[in-house]
């Protein structure tokens, strides 16, 4: 007899918590945690100087992922807490490091930092799953358009431009209004 294995698993009395929302992003700490795929430092970085430029954030960090298909490690996690205010996740374009990102996410928003994650749509319904699997199904993540890897620096300009104000609305908002929109361009 065979026994087949789910590698998946539930997550019984998790705290689905999200974090208190912060008023603006002026003078704020953005943490930006990039998954080691080509090209998300680009939008990350991207998507952090526009926070600055547009919104009065103080800063950005960058931190980057020993493996694109699993969760931030842990001093990444800690330090996000004690140097960040909010925190941008991404940009997930494979099945493995888009559900990777929402979960980089839902994890921050456990220790009490409010969080956007971002992967493309393709794989909309992994981060539905990683969500759901979390006991968080209403977590709000965001959707660019795939592919992010072979774009040219204006498409990923474009691409910062495109979301950066979706990033706002999802680190300022009501994270229980699943508002996040699908960005194509």
């Amino acid at each position: 007899m065979m026994e087949l294995l789910d590698p998946t698993r539930e997550i019984s009395g998790a705290d689905a918590a999200y974090a208190e929302r912060p008023a603006s992003l002026q003078g704020k700490r953005i943490g930006l945690i990039e998954n080691t795929k080509y090209n998300s430092d680009n939008v990350l970085k991207r998507i952090g100087e526009i926070l600055i430029r547009d919104y009065g954030a103080a800063s950005y960090k960058l931190y980057r992922k020993r493996y694109s298909s699993v969760p931030a490690h842990e001093e990444i996690i800690q330090s996000v807490v004690k140097e960040c205010d909010v925190m941008v996740a991404g940009i997930g374009d494979c099945g493995s490091c888009s559900s990777g990102s929402v979960l980089d996410g839902i994890l921050l928003e456990m220790k009490n930092i409010p969080s956007a994650s971002i992967i493309t749509h393709l794989f909309e319904n992994t981060g539905r799953a990683m969500a759901k699997q979390w006991s968080i199904p209403d977590y709000r993540f965001l959707i660019m358009e795939h592919p992010i890897a072979n774009l040219p620096d204006d498409l990923l300009q474009q691409r910062a431009e495109l979301i950066a104000p979706q990033v706002v609305e999802v680190l300022l908002g009501d994270p229980h209004k699943n508002t996040a929109k699908e960005n194509k361009k």
